[in-house]
């Protein structure tokens, strides 16, 4: 679906009344979190680290050098991703861009035990606040709190480095981003809906 036959509005704004009355269809909910830990927190999420590597996980900060095998666990994940609308899109993420990612923002991987990348958080500095790119856990490793740890240490790094506002989202068909980023400490400040035109419940 091309994006002028689509409208992201948050859900509070008065136009989504409009555009329902003019028979615009829901095509996709989202929501927006924030996370101001405190340092009464710091603990909490270093547990949710420590937790990983007593599974036998590392968890490290990643660099332009693990840039193939980012691009490669995002091919692994890609399904995952919901496709119902521009507000939760995710494009692909090739070596190059990879790179680029690491170069500019900062990445969080947890390791197996044989040394491959299993989880990621790629993260970079959005002005007044450190926004959350995207998280993703290989099929193989899920289960082992590996969404949270990646997570938790990225807020614990940029905790470090002075940030103290956090951001990131998610698609309301994905709950298990929404139980990552709860045990992380988000909490939901905002939802957004995607409208297509068309008949509530079309599927055309």
């Amino acid at each position: 679906m091309s994006p002028e036959t689509v409208r992201v509005l948050l859900s509070s704004d008065p136009q989504c009344r409009e555009l329902e009355a003019r028979g615009w269809r829901v095509l996709a909910e989202s929501w927006g979190a924030r996370l101001r830990p405190s340092e009464e927190d710091l603990p909490r999420l270093g547990h949710l680290v420590t937790r990983a590597r007593a599974h036998g996980y590392a968890v490290l900060e990643l660099g332009p050098a693990d840039a193939a095998e980012v691009a490669g666990l995002d091919g692994a994940t890609r399904e995952d991703y919901p496709r119902a609308g521009p507000a939760t899109a995710h494009a692909p993420v090739d070596e190059a861009q990879a790179a680029a990612a690491l170069s500019t923002g900062r990445g969080f991987g947890a390791r197996d035990a044989e040394g491959a990348l299993v989880a990621m958080s790629m993260t970079r500095s959005g002005g007044d606040r450190v926004e959350t790119e995207f998280t993703a856990v290989h099929p193989d490793h899920r289960g082992a709190g590996l969404g949270t740890a990646v997570k938790a240490a990225s807020v614990l790094a940029w905790w470090a480095d002075g940030a103290r506002v956090f951001g990131t989202g998610g698609a309301q068909t994905n709950p298990a981003s929404m139980a990552i980023n709860r045990a992380v400490g988000y909490t939901v400040t905002e939802r957004w809906l995607t409208y297509a035109p068309g008949k509530a419940g079309s599927t055309s």
